[in-house]
């Protein structure tokens, strides 16, 4: 009998790190459908149970501020972004998230610095340059817009929402 709890004492932990790595992925798959606030609910589970392994956290912190951002709570984005920043220091694509979601706040000085970060990071990214001339095109700053969205679309030539996105400039 003992040794039938000792078992199920030791396999208990594991049990609960996946039912928090189910969380995860549920969240994921949620707001990959569009059900954000399912998503933040699967996340904020699995992040709560402190059972997540740091890439898995942070993994959830990025699912969680994805889903924030798409139902408009950027603050709550931000904190999420800066949360997984803080395991993760080095990571282009959640400096390129925040980057996003402070341009959308207006707080473009901010974002200017998180997505110039990013691409330190991974020059190669054509999302961070796409987010780089979205936060020129709200400084009204057409020039460079166009520039760093030919610099996306350079790295990504067949991606239509850049093409769109300089037609769009070069038509104005």
């Amino acid at each position: 009998m003992a040794a039938l709890l000792a078992a199920l004492a030791f396999m208990a932990p594991a049990a609960l790190r996946a039912d928090a790595i189910d969380d995860n992925n549920f969240c994921y798959a949620q707001f990959a459908t569009g059900n954000n606030e399912a998503a933040i609910g699967y996340c904020t589970k699995a992040i709560d149970s402190g059972e997540l392994s740091e890439p898995d956290l942070i993994s959830a912190l990025i699912n969680r501020g994805v889903a924030y951002k798409n139902v408009g709570n950027l603050e709550a984005a931000i904190a999420d972004y800066t949360a997984a920043l803080r395991i993760a220091p080095r990571d282009a694509l959640v400096y390129r998230n925040r980057a996003n979601a402070l341009r959308e706040m207006g707080d473009y000085d901010a974002a200017t610095a998180d997505i110039e970060q990013s691409i330190s990071l991974d020059p190669q990214s054509a999302a961070a340059w796409y987010v780089r001339g979205a936060i020129m095109e709200a400084r009204e700053d057409k020039v460079s817009a166009r520039k760093f969205y030919m610099t996306a679309l350079g790295l990504e030539p067949d991606n239509e929402a850049y093409k769109d996105k300089i037609l769009g400039l070069d038509a104005e």
